[in-house]
């Protein structure tokens, strides 16, 4: 007759540290949200808005420059790292995406509490989707405008999402040295290890790319709604920012695009470069 209670009681301290975990994710995810003030602002590559007049990206999709503007919104200052998506994970009863193949032995490394999150679009949705449930508020992913707004500290023509706008690997940055110490190859990095934007935001330049809330188009910039936009309607693969490798400073300027399929298949892991920041939209 003791077992069931003993295991009652067990599973209530379980539950109670659960929600006291949960708890304490949603207040510090809130209180890492930073607000930005909204705008108006020229997107795209603003290269030829410049004294020298030229494109600063290698892309070829940002090239429409469109004004949009925004509402206030805040942004998480961090990306999402494994320590807050297991909490998410314990609270849904759901397993952890497992590393890609071959990586098994870094396992450890890769899946480290402070290393970002390694998600697929539907992954990084549900979380801060999830958030947003728990804690009452509107959260989900940036959409590209709010993300390339934020990281040109409000629209200014800022090339990079760094302290001062410049690319200074070692101190910015990490070089190719710091990389492999902290992990290896062109693979995340511990969160937080460089110094924000003005902002406040960290990791906008490199660690990875962040989804997006939009599907993303070559040629949307061209047809694009000029207040708020989120995106076209439907399409098969979501926008990416950020750039995911160690590409260096040609292709982590504020204005480059990217993309990728939100599922991936039916794969359980995900590269580790593709990770989730959320935003409350005020």
């Amino acid at each position: 007759m003791l077992l069931p209670f003993l295991l009652s009681a067990c599973d209530g301290a379980k539950d109670k540290e659960s929600l006291q975990a949960q708890h304490d994710l949603i207040m510090r995810s809130l209180a890492n949200m930073v607000k930005v003030k909204g705008g108006t602002f020229e997107m795209g590559d603003f290269g030829p808005l410049t004294d020298e007049k030229l494109p600063i990206s290698l892309g070829d999709d940002d090239k429409v420059l469109h004004e949009v503007t925004l509402d206030d919104f805040s942004i998480s200052k961090y990306k999402v790292t494994w320590k807050d998506y297991d909490v998410y994970l314990h609270a849904k009863n759901l397993s952890r995406p497992d590393v890609p193949p071959g990586n098994e032995d870094d396992r450890e490394k890769l899946q480290a509490p402070d290393m970002p999150a390694a998600l697929n679009w539907q992954q990084a949705q549900d979380y801060c989707h999830w958030l947003g449930e728990k804690s009452g508020k509107k959260i989900g992913l940036p959409t590209e405008a709010q993300w390339e707004y934020a990281a040109r500290d409000g629209g200014k023509y800022v090339i990079y999402a760094t302290d001062n706008g410049r690319y200074e690997e070692g101190r910015n940055v990490p070089s190719t040295e710091q990389r492999e110490e902290m992990t290896w190859e062109m693979f995340n990095y511990p969160v937080g290890k460089y110094p924000p934007t003005p902002l406040g935001l960290y990791d906008m330049a490199g660690n990875g790319v962040d989804w997006m809330q939009d599907w993303y188009a070559k040629d949307y910039y061209s047809h694009s709604a000029k207040k708020n936009p989120t995106g076209p309607e439907n399409g098969t693969e979501k926008v990416t920012r950020g750039y995911e490798g160690g590409g260096g400073a040609l292709s982590n300027q504020t204005v480059f695009r990217e993309s990728n399929y939100p599922t991936r298949g039916k794969r359980s892991w995900n590269l580790p470069f593709y990770n989730a920041r959320c935003v409350t939209n005020d």
